[in-house]
């Protein structure tokens, strides 16, 4: 159990301590097989937001797509549970299953070895919820027991939830079935699991809200940057990789001074922290300087620099971010004369890299 906790707490935020988790799990449950999955709901179906599997002899490709291919189209259940919207009775909760393949596996599903009443109480769910769920179990679900070779064994699962929202499914499959004392053992781990998936579930979403966070940055028309509280830079639209390589170290500082100061006391300004729970906060900041207006300057360094009309058209694209490809694509020519006319812009701005000629640019 200590071992267990110190895995699922120890482990560096981003590192995939799951796989590890479950191999020590199915240690100490005396299992054949240990598993976890996560669900992303969309709106129209359901989709695997991770798998691991420890003693499966399918590799993970197939897991997932096997797991995947058996979730049910959004507001459908699982089994005996829907992953949107889990019965408060099952959330956290250890229980222990009989083989799906035995005979009136029905009737005797599931073992918690604790209450009284009908099965269908006992899960959270009404009578008509029941009938939805033994037709779940012949179908998709059976399918995928089948297809892992898992309708023979015995399972023990908690579905690992924060509110009322499943964080992922957790359990254990043998032949034998699980002890009580085994059932307490993944119960009193339950608690550490489930910081760890709500740690890694944030983690997640903050990779995929990367990009957005990228292209919201690139449109503010001003250099911005996130950066920890110590002033390190974790992302910076291009205008701010531009000033960081200038003068990286005259820039922490005034990031710092920023960040330990009220909004527009310093030379930078920032827009409050990024706060996501179990992650340190982060923070915004953004040069108070005009936003960028490419269209505007654009006529005046023409002038000053002597650009060609075509270099002048190659130019407001270059600012703008875009790749040699896609100007290319923009004034139907080819890709490496506008290569030659990025060298001239270089040239004449007396500058040594691209970042450098957004940066001339939006500060001449």
């Amino acid at each position: 159990m200590q071992e267990l906790e110190g895995l699922l707490e120890g482990m560096e935020p981003g590192s995939d301590a799951l796989p590890t988790v479950l191999a020590t799990l199915r240690s100490a449950l005396r299992a054949e097989r240990t598993a976890a999955y996560g669900v992303d709901v969309g709106p129209d179906r359901y989709h695997t937001a991770f798998v691991h599997g420890v003693g499966f002899p399918q590799p993970p490709s197939v897991l997932t797509e096997a797991f995947d291919a058996s979730l049910p189209p959004a507001g459908n259940r699982f089994g005996y549970f829907d992953p949107a919207r889990p019965p408060l009775a099952q959330r956290n909760r250890a229980m222990r299953f009989s083989p799906l393949g035995l005979s009136e596996t029905l009737r005797a599903l599931p073992i918690t070895g604790e209450g009284q009443g009908p099965l269908w109480e006992r899960l959270g769910l009404t009578e008509a919820e029941w009938e939805v769920a033994r037709t779940q179990l012949s179908g998709p679900t059976a399918q995928l027991y089948r297809r892992l070779g898992l309708e023979q064994l015995a399972q023990l699962r908690v579905l690992v939830c924060e509110g009322d929202m499943m964080l992922g499914w957790v359990g254990a499959f043998r032949a034998e079935p699980f002890t009580e004392r085994e059932q307490r053992l993944l119960q009193a781990l339950t608690p550490a699991i489930q910081r760890r998936m709500a740690l890694d579930r944030r983690l997640r979403e903050a990779g995929l809200l990367g990009p957005a966070l990228g292209a919201a940055l690139e449109v503010l028309g001003r250099p911005a940057w996130v950066v920890t509280f110590s002033g390190r830079v974790m992302h910076a639209n291009k205008a701010g990789q531009a000033r960081w390589e200038q003068d990286s170290q005259a820039l922490t500082t005034q990031v710092r001074e920023c960040l330990r100061s009220p909004p527009g006391a310093g030379p930078l300004f920032s827009s409050g922290p990024l706060r996501t729970q179990g992650l340190p906060d982060h923070y915004l900041v953004l040069d108070p300087g005009p936003p960028m207006e490419p269209t505007s300057r654009l006529p005046v360094l023409v002038q000053r620099w002597g650009l060609t009309a075509r270099e002048a058209q190659v130019l407001e694209h270059v600012v703008q971010g875009e790749t040699n490809k896609a100007i290319a694509l923009h004034l139907g020519c080819a890709e490496r004369t506008v290569e030659v006319h990025v060298t001239h812009l270089l040239n004449k701005a007396q500058v040594e890299s691209r970042s450098a000629l957004i940066s001339r640019f939006f500060q001449s």
